[in-house]
């Protein structure tokens, strides 16, 4: 399965925080009219949707979905505790499965990437509404993309299982992409700097990272883009420039679709350092010099 749009742009965070509930608790049924993440911190017990039962303990994330029937039977033992996002969605036109065939109740493994994000999006809600919207919005879009695709684990070393052409690839793209201004780049100019035929190196980003090498390129020119827009004066044409857009209209609705916002309106935004980045070829390069370090 693969999610067309990077972010959700029609997402609002509308609540978040922790629930204590006493031994043996219940609660429902009750008709669910939004979207709900719940991480079961402590505790658990059965939970419910549209009479079908779940049996959850810590770590367990459950996403609820409007138009279902929720209903929670709390174990008799020991208190349970609950953390809660609830957000509304509209979902764009393609790129997404319906909802309802996204999972519901999934355990999390040791390493993975929701309930850290679930810790920010908590963290976040006591900040000013100015800056938690935003920040609430992109992390609750990356949970949301991670959970639907089943993708939560975070490896240690994200890179280690990655094709041989994959990692050249990427490499060869941050060279590309660092130069000024980053030239123009093609898939056959890649796939010969892999040694392998662009048909084939298309296959193996899709395996390996669900996107495809131009795909990765743009997000690194924008994720490039985005640092000289936060850490400098640059006049915005000039970044589309430097960083190897043909025009400074599609360079905006790049970016837009990426980040969510304009280019303007993200140089204004005071979390603009804050924002993580999606863009798996600075992951690899970041990682690699940090394995180099330790």
């Amino acid at each position: 399965m693969r999610l067309e749009t990077y972010l959700l742009k029609n997402l609002r965070v509308r609540a978040a925080g922790v629930e204590v509930f006493p031994p043996g608790a219940t609660f429902g049924p009750c008709p669910v009219k939004q979207y709900e993440f719940v991480w079961v911190i402590e505790g658990g017990g059965t939970v419910a949707y549209d009479e079908r039962p779940h049996r959850t303990g810590p770590g367990t994330i459950l996403l609820w979905r409007p138009g279902m029937s929720d209903r929670y039977d709390f174990g008799t033992e020991r208190q349970s505790v609950l953390a809660f996002a609830v957000f509304d969605l509209e979902l764009p036109a393609r790129g997404w499965p319906s909802p309802a065939q996204w999972p519901f109740a999934q355990q999390m493994p040791p390493d993975d990437i929701l309930r850290p994000l679930f810790r920010y999006v908590l963290a976040a809600a006591a900040l000013p509404a100015e800056v938690r919207s935003e920040l609430m919005w992109y992390s609750v879009g990356l949970m949301l993309r991670a959970f639907v695709l089943k993708k939560l684990s975070v490896s240690a070393e994200p890179h280690g299982e990655l094709p041989v052409a994959v990692e050249t690839t990427l490499r060869t793209i941050c060279d590309l992409i660092s130069r000024e201004p980053a030239p123009p780049v093609t898939l056959p100019e890649l796939a010969r700097a892999a040694h392998v035929s662009p048909g084939h190196l298309c296959r193996l980003f899709r395996e390996s990272l669900d996107l495809t090498p131009l795909e990765c390129v743009t997000l690194t020119r924008l994720e490039r883009a985005s640092t000289l827009l936060a850490r400098s004066n640059v006049p915005i044409q000039k970044v589309a420039e430097l960083t190897g857009f043909s025009s400074a209209y599609y360079f905006s609705k790049a970016f837009r679709r990426v980040f969510g916002m304009s280019p303007r309106d993200f140089r204004k935004a005071p979390h603009r350092r804050e924002i993580p980045t999606l863009n798996p070829t600075m992951r690899f390069i970041q990682n690699e010099k940090l394995l180099k370090i330790t």
